[in-house]
């Protein structure tokens, strides 16, 4: 009886885990897309295809102003790591957010995603980017 309880329990924590990964995949799928759309410096496409939030917490013109300076200051994205990830679920959603550890042409930098994923899309909440290159003049 003990062994069928703890099979029991396996399968529910087992399903628990399944369950809370829901949405990395969608995420990773935006990141790739995020990442073309920027190597094509598209940034008026990436900030109108991103949520009511992003679009509230910033202008088109400073976002794309961000972006160059990004792109100008750490060079073009060459590589990623496998990113950390987070699911959360709640009031504002399904959100999932990705954090990498990146290599630029001219350094290394980590990013973070924070993506909404509604019916298997992914909409861009915020990008965050720190390395030291970005103080750098």
């Amino acid at each position: 009886m003990r062994s069928r309880v703890r099979s029991f329990a396996w399968v529910i924590v087992s399903a628990l885990v399944v369950a809370g990964c829901g949405g990395t995949d969608a995420a990773k799928r935006g990141v790739e897309e995020f990442r073309s759309r920027a190597a094509q410096r598209s940034y008026a496409e990436i900030y109108r295809a991103g949520a009511a939030e992003l679009r509230q917490g910033t202008t088109e013109e400073q976002f794309a102003r961000f972006m160059t300076a990004v792109d100008r200051k750490l060079g073009a994205w060459q590589s990623a790591e496998e990113p950390a990830w987070n699911v959360m679920r709640g009031t504002a959603g399904h959100l999932v957010r990705l954090t990498y550890q990146s290599q630029f042409e001219r350094g290394g930098a980590n990013e973070q995603f924070l993506w909404r994923v509604d019916h298997g899309e992914a909409i861009l909440l915020g990008y965050h980017v720190n390395s030291p290159l970005l103080a750098a003049q």
